[in-house]
């Protein structure tokens, strides 16, 4: 299940034009410094020997072996192009393709016009189709975050707004898993245009970004979280008779905010003792980020297990008041949990069906007739559409999406661009789903606003017939002769 940076495999336009302008002292420093894998430690020792063994000929002019930081280029006659296969650890490179080094007439490496600095030139390693397309992704994933946090913040600002009429633990969970999507959107987005965009950030690989990245993963990790929660809450309030939903709710709190913290911290500080992993504002993909995904694909498993239960609970109720008679004893119960199942898939909120039907929905008796066969076919379809529907509804809140297709395809692989790009337009516009389907396309909401709305234009109206009477009542009294 993919949880690790998205930026990671959508190679940024800057960073290619990055290495379009590869020098050797750049890479010097870069070494210097400690920002690179051991692969790359190996070659340059090995290009090193290499070049201490050198002994210039004195009959034809060479340019001698130099490591320029990605690849070694042996010695070369003037005046001839050196070739060499194109880095396999550069993310963005295909190693298929073939760098070039221009030896000149005079025996010395060509250097770069803007910099004059000795230059290899890495500009066919980048399949730039292929760029364009990362980078179209990466504006998928922009736009998707923006449009979803703008929504998010709106429906946020309604729930605690008219708190005191949308008083419920569901509406409760679902601020607070608000709340996660706007932190973790506003985070990516911060992320995406502050380090993604920036290749001087990237390199020098500062303790700021580093920071950023671990804050970021635990809001991500957090709003999994809250999905598993809503999920939880659903699933008890269907099948659990009695709930006390008021000690429910710091177990909720522990799980959304504190259980992330600790996942976080272990998976950054064993990251941390990892030297090869902590290049590049931990941009790329580690080993250490399964602390992180298995918690994660726990999570939506049991949401997946949470989702197939309340279905079959929803279905079974649905169908239960037309199967056979109830005694009175339990007639209340079934009857109850049918009716609690039926709000869940006309989109109302279940936790509220006894307070509104007092735990009690006619039962049918199991009767024969010419009609019978027909009304239970037709009631059939109903309850089926009904699971259907409660089934899609369900689907972003859970963050079951992901689900589907966990595993994401290996760069190159076939599919997977058209992976990226579902993923993009699923993970971004998450935000934006949910904000429609349990805000303003919730009935208790609209419903409260529809009141506040009436309310509002009543007031309005009683203050402009008052002004009318002030305004009359100031005007001077005439007298007809």
């Amino acid at each position: 299940m993919e949880i690790s940076d998205s930026s990671s495999n959508v190679m940024n336009a800057d960073i290619i034009h990055h290495t379009h302008n590869h020098t050797e002292e750049e890479e010097n420093s870069v070494y210097s410094a400690g920002m690179v894998p051991d692969m790359m430690w190996k070659i340059r020792e090995d290009c090193e020997r290499l070049m201490a063994n050198y002994n210039e000929s004195s009959e034809e002019l060479y340019c001698p072996p130099t490591f320029d930081g990605w690849s070694c280029w042996n010695a070369t006659p003037a005046g001839r192009i050196s070739v060499a296969p194109c880095p396999y650890f550069i993310t963005g490179f295909d190693p298929q393709r073939m760098a070039h080094k221009v030896c000149t007439e005079e025996g010395t490496w060509f250097r770069h016009p803007q910099s004059n600095l000795i230059w290899s030139n890495y500009t066919t390693c980048v399949d730039v189709e292929d760029l364009e397309m990362r980078q179209a992704i990466v504006n998928v994933y922009i736009a998707g975050y923006s449009v979803s946090l703008i929504a998010l913040v709106v429906s946020l600002a309604i729930l605690i707004g008219f708190r005191q009429s949308l008083k419920c633990t569901r509406i409760y969970i679902h601020r607070n898993l608000f709340a996660s999507f706007i932190i973790n959107n506003a985070m990516w987005l911060l992320w995406y245009k502050g380090v993604a965009d920036q290749p001087e950030v990237l390199l020098d690989n500062r303790i700021g970004c580093k920071i950023l990245h671990v804050l970021l993963h635990y809001f991500l990790v957090s709003n999994y979280f809250w999905m598993f929660c809503e999920g939880l809450y659903l699933h008890t309030v269907l099948v659990v008779a009695f709930l006390s939903e008021n000690s429910i709710m710091k177990w909720f709190h522990l799980i959304g905010w504190a259980l992330p913290a600790a996942v976080t911290a272990t998976y950054a500080g064993v990251r941390a003792s990892i030297p090869e992993e902590t290049n590049h504002c931990w941009m790329e993909e580690s080993r250490s980020t399964w602390i992180l995904s298995g918690p994660v694909c726990l999570s939506m498993l049991t949401n997946a297990f949470f989702l197939v239960n309340i279905v079959r609970v929803l279905v079974t109720k649905l169908k239960a008041p037309n199967t056979t008679s109830y005694n009175a004893a339990p007639q209340g119960h079934r009857s109850s949990e049918a009716h609690r199942a039926e709000m869940l898939a006309d989109g109302q909120r279940p936790d509220e069906a006894d307070g509104r039907t007092n735990g009690h929905v006619p039962a049918l008796s199991n009767s024969s007739g010419g009609g019978t066969s027909s009304h239970r076919t037709s009631t059939s379809l109903n309850g089926l559409r009904k699971a259907v529907r409660a089934t899609l509804i369900l689907l972003p809140l859970l963050g079951l999406h992901y689900v589907v297709m966990p595993f994401r395809p290996e760069a190159g692989a076939p599919g997977e661009i058209a992976y990226q790009i579902v993923s993009a337009i699923f993970t971004s516009f998450q935000g934006l789903c949910v904000a429609f389907l349990f805000c303003f396309c919730n009935g208790e909401v609209l419903k409260v606003l529809r009141k506040e709305i009436v309310r509002y234009a009543a007031t309005r109206k009683v203050g402009l017939q008052n002004r009318r009477l002030i305004l009359r009542s100031q005007q001077p009294m005439t007298t007809e002769l």
